[in-house]
């Protein structure tokens, strides 16, 4: 995919994004990204989460939309109680939007909208530790590795490690 003569914009997610979502976390399940969700997902159980999420007062969530389909998606999700200066982020993007410096972008203004948003101090994340083209990523974006939960994520019947990464904010 070609990142001129496209129609992109990062926003809210919308109930209409529910067939294009869809679309999108299944691609991913397909190619066997290295994301929590390992198994096709039907229409009614991305409606709920769809709805859960524009509801969701916690959180801020982003969609990267090219030519009005949701190709990528962020979340950063503020902690509560005497951790809610944490935020915890997550982020996917389609194969076909890899590459372009468009991750960076949805990731870059989910932090600055989180952190603006929630005041937060902190902003924590989990990796697969042989997903290291996203830990580069996260590193370039000022995170730093804090720790490792060793065989902590299961990635299709296989035992990973969990690394953890976190930014100091002001």
């Amino acid at each position: 995919m070609k990142k001129n003569k496209q129609k992109i914009e990062i926003r809210p997610p919308k109930i209409s994004d529910l067939n294009s979502l869809l679309s999108m976390i299944n691609s991913l399940v397909e190619e066997r990204a290295m994301i929590t969700v390992q198994s096709r997902v039907n229409i009614k159980e991305e409606r709920e989460y769809l709805k859960k999420i524009v509801k969701d007062k916690n959180a801020i969530y982003l969609f990267l939309i090219i030519n009005g389909e949701v190709m990528g998606s962020a979340r950063i999700a503020k902690k509560e109680n005497v951790k809610n200066h944490v935020g915890e982020l997550g982020i996917s993007i389609r194969k076909e939007a890899r590459g372009l410096g468009l991750g960076k972008k949805l990731f870059k203004k989910v932090l600055e909208d989180g952190t603006k948003k929630f005041k937060l101090k902190i902003v924590t994340l989990d990796v697969f530790g042989n997903n290291k083209i996203a830990q580069n990523l996260y590193k370039k974006m000022g995170f730093k590795k804090i720790g490792t939960i060793k065989n902590g994520a299961k990635y299709y019947e296989k035992y990973e490690n969990d690394i953890l990464m976190a930014k100091y904010l002001n």
